[in-house]
């Protein structure tokens, strides 16, 4: 027989041993069965801020080997122009345990390898040039994989069922984007409604289906990237921009003598 109990604290009360293992068991056994099968990646929360000098990593929830990391106070990281590519990583230790605790370190670190390595997640790249400041605001939707001097969040896994998937601020802008257009079809506008309609990121295989049901047969890789670069010629084609230009590599300087 399973007996699930609900410790009660108050006043006066002696606190007990089994009071402690079942507010153990709601604390964390619940959450982890709820994301079983989920990949690792962001759960909730972790946005990026920048100023001048500082990248800041707000608070939020990871998923990492199965188990649920909580950024409880903002963590933060100084960057410098290089010219380069740079990625802001998350790097977590290997698991630890004293009488008292089981526990994990958790740091930031910038890598200039794309490849992710174990107890690795990144989150975000960019390559910034000298005087310029990394800004984490966006135009558009296309806006979002600028190269130079902008906060990159494409590559970043976000947790979810089976493997990881783009995040639902990045899915939201294209259904935003998608809606406004008045000649789109009856399947996108459904489509871009229900990623308007969910809290959760969009799994990857759903929107694989939906590349697939716009012509998109084949993907390279099928990696965060590969599915947005297809987003973005959908939705260039649906606004009648037809195929999309070779992004800028540099900002372009113009001299001019007289």
């Amino acid at each position: 027989m399973l007996v699930q109990a609900i410790p009660l604290f108050q006043d006066a009360h002696i606190l007990r041993r089994n009071m402690l293992e079942a507010l153990s068991d709601h604390t964390f056994l619940l959450p982890e069965c709820q994301y079983r099968g989920y990949a690792d990646g962001i759960l909730a929360g972790c946005e990026l801020t920048t100023t001048r000098d500082t990248i800041i990593l707000n608070q939020g929830v990871l998923l990492y080997e199965k188990k649920l990391y909580l950024v409880k106070e903002p963590m933060s990281i100084a960057y410098h122009p290089a010219n380069d590519l740079t990625i802001l990583k998350l790097r977590f230790s290997d698991e630890m345990r004293d009488i008292n605790f089981i526990y994990r370190e958790m740091e930031l670190f910038f890598s200039g390898q794309e490849k992710r390595q174990r107890g690795e997640l990144e989150l975000c790249r960019f390559t910034l040039q000298e005087g310029a400041r990394l800004r984490c605001e966006y135009q558009d939707f296309e806006d979002r994989d600028t190269i130079y001097d902008t906060l990159n969040r494409v590559y970043v896994p976000y947790a979810a069922a089976g493997q990881s998937t783009l995040s639902s601020d990045i899915t939201k802008s294209f259904a935003r984007e998608m809606l406004k257009i008045p000649s789109i079809t009856d399947f996108d506008a459904l489509f871009c409604m229900q990623i308007l309609g969910q809290d959760q990121p969009v799994g990857r295989e759903a929107l694989v289906a939906y590349l697939w049901r716009k012509g998109v047969k084949e993907l390279p890789g099928h990696s965060n990237h590969d599915i947005y670069r297809e987003m973005v010629k959908i939705l260039q084609k649906a606004a009648g921009g037809g195929q999309p230009e070779e992004k800028k590599q540099r900002k372009e300087w113009r001299v001019i003598v007289e």
